[in-house]
């Protein structure tokens, strides 16, 4: 036999399988799948992922039938802390759905401890106002009887102490009066020396009036002079030229 095509003798009889422990789980187990579920399996759908939603499924329905230990008090003590029911459902390891159902059942009594526990909370507030009011009203009225008696002690001290400022105030009112009467005296004089003022200037107006048209009059009157002197310098300058044309003529002859 050729070298290529032998085959070794260990090889050559029935597939060994050993006798080492290897740790598998070889227990055989089987399902039962449902109409849907084959026809997911038909689909093209994975056997794993099938079999994780029935085990999901499974675990929804054995927490679904768990008791719930809860009491309604215990529901109402939780809920007056602010708690949420999705906050009590956690504390108490259920779902919210279950939460729902219990409460459903329970509506009534969990209603009326509610309006219960509300009254009471009311009656507790309205007796700690009357408590605070019932207490400010005795301060208030300890603090009236105090003054009082003090008021009392220094009533005798106040009266003297009153006549004194009265008097003080009597004199610094009389000084003041003096003041004012000086004050008015001297606000009569300045009015009077502002009316002779006010006359003497409308006098200088007057005057600057006339005096300006007295400068008019002057003016007017030397610019005539001065044409009148224009012309008799004319008429000189005319009569010296013939004065002298007569003198050339009489001593020179024609």
């Amino acid at each position: 036999m050729s070298r290529l095509t032998s085959v070794s003798p260990y090889r050559q009889w029935d597939v060994r399988f050993g006798t080492r422990p290897h740790g598998i789980d070889t227990t055989v187990r089987t399902y039962q799948l449902t109409p849907e579920q084959l026809e997911r399996l038909r689909n093209g759908e994975s056997i794993d992922d099938i079999l994780k939603d029935c085990k999901s499924v499974k675990e929804e329905k054995d927490m679904s039938n768990k008791k719930i230990d809860l009491t309604v008090e215990e529901y109402v003590e939780m809920n007056k802390k602010g708690m949420t029911d999705t906050e009590i459902a956690q504390a108490k390891g259920i779902t919210k759905q279950q939460l729902y159902s219990w409460k459903y059942f329970r509506k009534g009594h969990i209603k009326r401890l509610l309006e219960q526990s509300e009254a009471e909370q009311q009656a507790t507030e309205q007796i700690q106002q009357a408590q605070q009011e019932v207490a400010a009203t005795a301060v208030e009225t300890e603090s009236e009887r105090q003054e009082s008696t003090v008021t009392e002690e220094i009533d005798d001290k106040g009266i003297e102490w009153l006549k004194r400022e009265v008097i003080h105030a009597h004199k610094m009112l009389t000084e003041k009066e003096q003041e004012c009467e000086e004050k008015q005296h001297m606000l009569e004089a300045v009015l009077a020396r502002n009316e002779e003022l006010h006359k003497e200037v409308l006098t200088l107006e007057n005057e600057i009036a006339r005096l300006k048209e007295l400068v008019q009059e002057l003016t007017n009157r030397n610019e005539r002079y001065h044409d009148t002197t224009l012309e008799n310098e004319r008429e000189l300058r005319a009569l010296r030229m013939y004065a002298l044309h007569k003198l050339q003529k009489d001593v020179y002859g024609a």
